[in-house]
């Protein structure tokens, strides 16, 4: 087996952990649990607060620039939080805010799907501007463009362009639900995947720019490398990495289906959970940086803070905290066990 990063900490919560890790400006690392539990961790693996909803979180929190944390729940709510833990407000949706994950904007308008089939855009101070029904749940999260555009799938099959004030300004159609949330290119290419197996690229007009299938179906969300190189996973237990004109260049097998969605390191090395109980660290040419171990499957995407520190949760409940500089490291979850902070 490869040699996994080295384990700094874990940090135990009281369910699965499905949501990506958000380090605030402060190092604050929050995360969600199926405990119905938002957290707040030190960078040394302490519990700085926390936070009951009323429904298990599944959906990734976001930071703005205040440091105000928004997250959702599925007891329909939107929650507003200071980093102090305190609750600023919450909106109530008309369903679950289950997998969609709040995106916040410059001028400080938070976005946010429901299992409603509205998708929500919110005042910094919990008020709302506008929503828009788009026929169906919205798993996927939104997405802003440069240019103000929001981008989110549905699972109506389709992927939607939408104006900051809430109109539709094109409509893209796949074959199946879309789960994951777009990726936007440097080119302004929209890239999304799909339950019917493929990976779509799609002009910043809505027209379609080329697609690729994969061997199973798509819920991870792509990521873009500096050279334009796509990286998805699939249900076929693969990571793909494709290239910017639709041609692939590599894929890697895990042990198991590969919901997680990719990150990329500023060094470029590429980091992508795994169903096997694994994450994954890969070099741009698909070699297996380090591969780390954990007790429990991983859904979430991973997250980064200076140092060389990855931080991932997993459904055995601990958010991991490894240390992924140096390509030598040897030791996993076992063998490091006498390192794991159990709080």
């Amino acid at each position: 087996m490869v040699g996994g990063g080295s384990l700094l900490w874990k940090f135990k919560t009281g369910n699965s952990i499905e949501t990506r890790p958000v380090i605030a400006s402060d190092g604050t690392i929050y995360v969600g649990s199926s405990d119905f539990n938002l957290y707040a961790v030190t960078a040394s693996g302490t519990k700085k607060w926390n936070y009951t909803t009323g429904g298990a979180i599944a959906s990734s929190p976001a930071v703005d620039s205040n440091g105000v944390v928004y997250v959702g729940s599925n007891d329909y709510y939107l929650y507003a939080f200071t980093s102090a833990g305190g609750l600023k407000w919450r909106y109530k949706t008309g369903a679950a805010v289950s997998y969609s994950s709040p995106a916040v904007s410059s001028d400080g308008t938070v976005y946010v799907g429901s299992n409603d089939f509205h998708l929500y855009a919110l005042t910094s101070t919990g008020n709302l501007k506008w929503s828009i029904n788009l026929g169906s749940n919205l798993v996927s999260s939104p997405t802003l463009g440069s240019d103000g555009t929001i981008y989110i799938g549905s699972e109506n099959d389709n992927l939607y362009a939408l104006t900051s004030t809430g109109s539709i300004k094109w409509t893209f159609v796949t074959g199946s639900f879309i789960y994951s949330t777009p990726a936007i290119g440097a080119d302004g290419t929209v890239y999304i995947g799909s339950e019917d197996n493929k990976v779509y690229a799609v002009n910043s007009a809505g027209t379609l720019k080329w697609t690729y299938t994969l061997g199973g179906s798509v819920i991870s969300s792509p990521a873009i490398g500096s050279d334009g190189t796509v990286y998805i996973g699939s249900y076929d237990y693969k990571l793909y990495a494709i290239s910017s004109i639709g041609t692939l260049k590599w894929s890697y097998a895990t042990g198991g289906a590969v919901t997680s969605s990719p990150v990329i390191g500023s060094d470029g090395s590429i980091y992508v959970g795994s169903a096997d109980q694994s994450l994954y660290a890969f070099t741009i040419s698909g070699t297996v940086l380090w591969q780390f171990t954990a007790h429990g499957r991983i859904y979430g995407a991973a997250a980064f803070q200076s140092g060389g520190v990855v931080y991932v949760g997993s459904d055995d409940s601990y958010l991991y905290a490894i240390k992924a500089s140096g390509k030598g490291a040897t030791c996993d979850l076992v063998e490091c066990y006498n390192a794991d902070i159990e709080l």
